[in-house]
């Protein structure tokens, strides 16, 4: 399978955590490589690693491939599972794919149990059968879709990103991921609303943005001014957005973030 490549160090091996994510999402149908940052795409396995000295890179990579383009930010769903896993082993990152599915099925067999090096998804989820597992934990088959990915741009977004210490704007995108990741069950969709909408909300104190958006003017105008009108607007809101308006509320929304982001 090919891996689209970026700024891909190989001067040394380098420590990584990393994150299962879940066949109920939907993933690129390759690799996507970024300083410090690599979404992993295998058979068996998808997972995002990080290097353990970087902060927040995590939701930096996705954002930066969700916004990359509206056929992007129409498709995939990043669905992770909450814990994070040290490799055993420093790697290069060209190693990972194949380090990953060798960490995962020596933690899964219990040799490192002695060291807390388990796989905790493994017992969490296998009361559902394989429904939210891996296929290398014995789980369904991964949705993937054959997107071609426009790497200068998300190369572009991901550094935009790491380059702006903003906390609004952090708080903002971690509320759009969360709202992405909700997404994947349907029966959460009025949650990931009330998430959306916050992105949204904390976007317009973020300095230096602006929406061209009609549309997302229109809802953030329904949302009111103060907090107390805020919160009552985003409880009534989010039980009534259906999922067409919100899948069009969010491609919106990172339509609008990337123009943000690459405008600066």
């Amino acid at each position: 399978m090919g891996e689209v490549l970026a700024s891909l160090p190989e001067k040394q091996a380098t420590e990584w955590r990393y994150r299962l994510m879940s066949p109920m999402g939907v993933y690129p149908n390759s690799s996507v490589h970024v300083d410090g940052a690599s979404l992993v795409i295998t058979e068996g396995l998808v997972s995002l690693a990080c290097l353990e000295s970087e902060n927040c890179i995590e939701i930096g990579l996705k954002i930066s491939i969700l916004c990359s383009s509206v056929e992007a930010s129409d498709t995939f769903k990043f669905y992770s599972f909450p814990s994070y896993h040290q490799l055993l082993d420093p790697c290069l990152p060209s190693e990972l794919a194949d380090t990953l599915l060798f960490d995962v099925q020596q933690k899964q067999a219990g040799e490192y149990a002695d060291q807390g090096e388990t796989i905790p998804e493994f017992d969490w989820y296998e009361n559902s059968k394989g429904a939210s597992l891996p296929p290398i934990l014995g789980g369904t088959e991964y949705h993937k879709v054959n997107l071609e990915l426009d790497m200068d741009v998300i190369k572009s977004l991901y550094q935009s990103w790491k380059d702006r210490p903003c906390a609004k704007l952090r708080s903002a995108v971690r509320a759009i991921i969360g709202c992405n990741a909700l997404s994947c069950h349907h029966q959460f969709r009025q949650e990931a609303c009330g998430l959306l909408l916050d992105g949204l909300r904390l976007l317009q104190e973020v300095e230096g943005f602006h929406s061209d958006s009609a549309y997302l003017s229109t809802v953030l105008a329904q949302l009111g001014d103060n907090a107390e009108d805020y919160l009552i607007s985003r409880q009534q809101m989010s039980e009534k957005i259906g999922p067409i308006d919100f899948h069009r509320l969010f491609v919106q929304s990172c339509t609008q973030l990337r123009k943000y982001l690459l405008g600066h």
